[in-house]
């Protein structure tokens, strides 16, 4: 598993202990009238952007793979090049 994966279920763990921790100091019928509603909007939006951003953060790292990628390309090409000028015969 990658960095981030790690990081994404550590935040879930921790999220969820303290959801769990909170319903079990009330009944949740009783958590969820008192809670206000920007507070689910709160944590709704925590959430978003915690994906945006692991999201954002793996898509960086394919677009700079394939940079990387594709600059080993054009380097082995003119090895390649290279070895065929010194090299005739093979």
């Amino acid at each position: 598993m990658n960095r981030i994966k790690i990081a994404a279920i550590l935040v879930g763990v921790i999220f969820t202990a303290f959801a769990i921790r909170l319903f079990s100091m009330t009944t949740a019928g009783q958590f969820i009238l008192e809670v206000p509603g920007w507070i689910y909007f709160l944590y709704a939006g925590i959430l978003l952007c915690a994906y945006k951003a692991v999201q954002a953060f793996t898509d960086d790292r394919k677009k700079e793979q394939a940079l990387i990628e594709q600059e080993g390309e054009v380097i082995m090409k003119k090895v390649r090049d290279r070895r065929a000028k010194r090299d005739p015969q093979s």
